[in-house]
This record gives C-alpha cells, sequence and structure tokens, in this order.
C-alpha cells in the first residue's frame, strides 16, 4: 500500500478515514481490557504498530543472544504466521517444518537454540513454556496488540526509512493503533536508522553478511543476480542487496510469509539471492544456484543495559 507512505494524505486515505475511526474504537477497547503481566516470569514484548516488516525477528535474535550471554535463560512465543498445525501449543524441535510453524519462529529456533513455542493463544503459549522450562524471561515475538497474553514489558519496533507512514489507523494508513501508543512502551527501537519524525531510544545494526549457498560458497562480487524475498517490507532486501555491490536485474515477492515460488527456483539463469527467512523454507538440498543473505544483527550497549536492569528488577521483586 504505497499510499500509506506518502506524507500528505491521499484522495484514497481520505475516504479510508471512517473505517479507520472504526479501528480505533476497536483498539481502544481491547486496550482498556488487556491481561496484566501476571506470569512467574517477566514478558517482554517485541512487536510494531505499523504493518510490515520492522525489524521483530532480527531484533529478538540480537536481544536473545545477550541476555544469554549476561545469564539469562530465555524463551520465545509467537503466532507462527504462516503456519498450521493440527495442535498448539506446538514446541519447535530440528525437525518441525516452517509450513507446520511458520517461517520466522523456525528461524529463531534454528539461530538461538532456546525453546520456542507457537500458538495462535500467546497466553497459552507463555503457560505452556513456563510449565516445560525454568526461564528468566519470555520474549513474545509481535503480540503488542494481542491483549489477552499479559505482559510486563514492550519493545516497539519502527522502520527506519518508512516511520509511521501518514500516521493513520488501517485502513487508511498502515497503523494498528494510534500513535499515542508509542508513550506506553519501554523502549522504541528503529530498524536500521532513525526516522526523521519519530523519536527513539535506539537503533537496530541489521550487519548483512556476503550471500552464501548452502555448501557454504560464497557469491562472487558484482555478479548480476536475481533477488526474491517474502518479507514484509521486500525492497529493504532488495536496497540489501544492491548495497552489498551486486546487480539485480530481477527481483520478485509474493507477499510476507510466501514461499520463493518453484519457478524462481529452477531458473538458473542468474544467481538467486534470498533472505533468511526465504531460506528455512527450503527443502534441501537447494538448488546450486540460490543464496541466502544473513544478519549479524547487533544492539546499542546503552538500550541492553537498560533492558537488563528492567529484568533483573522484576525478577528480584517476583522473589
Amino acid at each position: 500500500m504505497t499510499f500509506w507512505y506518502y506524507t500528505r494524505l491521499t484522495l484514497l486515505s481520505r475516504l479510508l478515514l471512517p473505517l479507520s475511526w472504526l479501528t480505533a474504537v476497536v483498539t481502544r477497547r481491547r486496550y482498556r481490557h488487556r491481561r496484566p503481566g501476571n506470569y512467574t516470569t517477566p514478558v517482554l514484548v517485541v512487536g510494531n504498530l505499523s504493518v510490515g516488516g520492522t525489524g521483530k525477528s532480527p531484533t529478538i535474535q540480537a536481544l536473545v543472544c545477550d541476555l544469554t550471554a549476561r545469564g539469562f535463560c530465555c524463551g520465545i512465543v509467537s503466532r507462527g504466521y504462516g503456519g498450521r498445525s493440527s495442535h498448539y501449543p506446538l514446541a519447535i524441535t530440528q525437525t518441525t517444518p516452517a509450513a507446520q510453524c511458520g517461517d520466522e519462529p523456525k528461524l529463531l529456533a534454528g539461530q538461538l537454540g532456546c525453546p520456542v513455542v507457537v500458538d495462535p493463544d500467546r497466553h497459552r503459549a507463555v503457560t505452556y513454556l513456563l510449565k516445560e522450562h525454568r526461564l528468566d524471561v519470555v520474549i513474545s515475538d509481535d503480540g503488542l496488540q494481542h491483549y489477552q497474553m499479559g505482559r510486563d514489558f514492550e519493545l516497539v519496533m519502527i522502520d527506519g526509512v518508512r516511520g509511521l507512514g501518514n500516521r493513520q489507523l488501517l485502513p487508511a494508513g498502515p497503523l494498528r493503533e494510534e500513535v499515542s501508543r508509542l508513550a506506553d512502551a519501554d523502549w522504541r527501537v528503529a530498524k536500521g536508522s532513525a526516522p526523521s519524525n519519530v523519536p527513539v531510544d535506539a537503533v537496530l545494526t541489521l550487519n548483512p553478511q556476503w550471500p552464501v549457498n548452502e555448501s557454504g560458497q560464497r557469491l562472487e562480487s558484482g555478479t548480476d543476480i536475481r533477488a526474491y524475498a517474502g518479507i514484509g517490507h521486500p525492497q529493504a532486501f532488495f536496497q540489501q542487496v544492491s548495497d552489498l555491490g551486486f546487480r539485480v536485474v530481477e527481483t520478485g515477492s509474493a507477499g510476507d510469509h510466501q514461499p520463493v515460488p518453484d519457478a524462481w527456483l529452477r531458473d538458473s539463469r542468474y544467481p538467486l539471492v534470498i533472505t533468511e527467512k526465504d531460506a528455512v523454507k527450503l527443502s534441501s538440498p537447494w538448488p546450486s544456484h540460490c543464496f541466502v543473505i544473513r544478519l549479524r544483527p547487533e544492539l546499542p550497549e546503552k538500550l541492553l543495559d537498560s533492558i537488563e536492569t528492567a529484568l533483573r528488577s522484576h525478577l528480584a521483586w517476583q522473589q
């Protein structure tokens, strides 16, 4: 929805404003009836106000890596978008297919090695996770608006380039809740760079790595390539590829969580560069011309210190 990101409201946005007012009524009511954070372990939600890719998964990756190094035992809960299981809660194992649990939970479980539980009912997921594991913190992948799940802390992600768009609620704009909701969050983090019109506490650095295929072979610099991204903001990935020095001759995306089409995987005229999120949905062996760009996300030390202090204070208070 490109009209969401124009500086001024378009005619279409203005026509949709009455529906956005209805969205405001619904979201305010849900917020008023939110469940308190009364679990035995603190719950930290990493979510967003706007639709599309804002960097939640790489933020969780950076958070878990750092908190684990600081002595925390972490667990993750997720809705599991893009997956479908015959039973919930679903604890992800090495053999759980992405089609069952969703691409992002599968990716996080593989990267981090911590327990990950998927359930459309996130409250049930948290309860199950804490029953099965001794944890110091539960991190919810998304779920900022899932108020049936209690939470103790909230970290809101904001796209550094697109910001909050035209700052209107769905469907006139990209927001799930009103801009004022940002004031209730504990931390506000931008992906990639600080937006010009939204104050943030920190910036997430993605650090894209050089593309490699399944066997670890690196893609030669300056190669003409095709790029595919089944993520919320594919243009950001295509820009990453260009910034690495590759000439992108064709791009494709069928939408967030959608797998790479077979036609793209069969076409070996050019190397195909994809995201980690796309790679977890591929069956092994991959086509030899398929390369993935992995991320090594980093959060500023000051933000991580603040999160650690808040978690330790909460744990001490609970004892």
